[in-house]
């Protein structure tokens, strides 16, 4: 019998069940968090006082360095910033154990659905992160516009979008359809020997133009993502993947409440560019 079968025959109550389950959980969330590896800044729990914190950036290039005459009095300079506000939503799930479940054994199917739940959690953070590329691509207007395929051309003027505004690309995260693309492209596949691994276990497939190179289905499809990942990104996490244990007395009903509360946002909108193909 496994522990978390023990568990429930014995006592549905439990304090144990939550952290078994949690354990569970939280084995299938970090699975596929691609998007998490380029955010630039995390602000967990005790850095969100209330519901909300404001980021504050300083611009760039907003004071100046002048020429000043003989005796001439020292102009007065000051630097300007950027203030946004990030408040987290909330987002989860209720998975249900009734007592018909707990009498007949089906363990695996209640595991089974856990680590569905860890799995959705996991996609619907990496979808917020990544639909912030493409939010922060399109304030700065960064878009590069491939044609069928994306090329060694679109990778290079990608790069030059970003270092044109001082920032140093060090990820291109592609969709399989992009992927497709650059197992075409000599170059690449010759230089990374793609077929490792490490793809399924990380997202990496390679390396091109000194930019580590992930492969996500959260990335639109066709599409290609550049950033900066020092600039690129910030999530706030006010309650982080959480499991909570409740009963339906009337119902014969265990209740697993997995919740966590999240926001994305574009850190800088240049440090983030999209290679677009049909």
């Amino acid at each position: 019998m496994g522990k978390l079968q023990e568990l429930l025959s014995r006592n549905v109550e439990s304090e144990l069940i939550p952290s078994t389950l949690y354990g569970v959980l939280i084995d299938s969330v970090r699975a596929e968090l691609v998007g998490t590896q380029v955010v630039a800044l995390r602000f967990g729990p005790n850095d969100i006082k209330g519901s909300s914190i404001d980021v504050c950036l300083n611009t760039a290039n907003s004071i100046a360095v002048m020429q000043i005459a003989e005796g001439a009095e020292f102009p007065k300079q000051q630097a300007a910033a950027e203030t946004f506000n990030l408040k987290p939503l909330k987002y989860g799930m209720d998975i249900g154990i009734t007592k018909e479940m707990v009498e007949d054994s089906q363990f695996a199917v209640v595991e089974w659905n856990i680590r569905e739940a860890g799995y959705q959690m996991a996609r619907k953070l990496d979808s917020l992160i990544m639909a912030q590329i493409e939010a922060g691509d399109t304030a700065a207007s960064n878009t590069v516009s491939g044609s069928t395929a994306v090329t060694l051309a679109n990778v290079s003027s990608a790069v030059l979008a970003l270092r044109a505004n001082n920032y140093r690309p060090d990820y291109m995260i592609v969709s399989p359809q992009v992927e497709d693309d650059l197992h075409n492209i000599d170059t690449f596949h010759e230089a990374d020997k793609l077929g490792s691994r490490e793809v399924f276990e990380t997202g990496r497939i390679g390396r091109i133009m000194g930019m580590t190179v992930l492969v996500s289905s959260q990335v639109t499809s066709s599409y290609a993502y550049v950033v900066d990942s020092k600039h690129a990104l910030c999530l706030a996490e006010k309650r982080p993947v959480t499991i909570e244990q409740y009963k339906q007395e009337n119902a014969d009903y265990v209740g697993i409440a997995v919740s966590a509360r999240w926001i994305a946002r574009y850190l800088r909108a240049a440090a983030n560019c999209v290679i677009t193909s049909t």
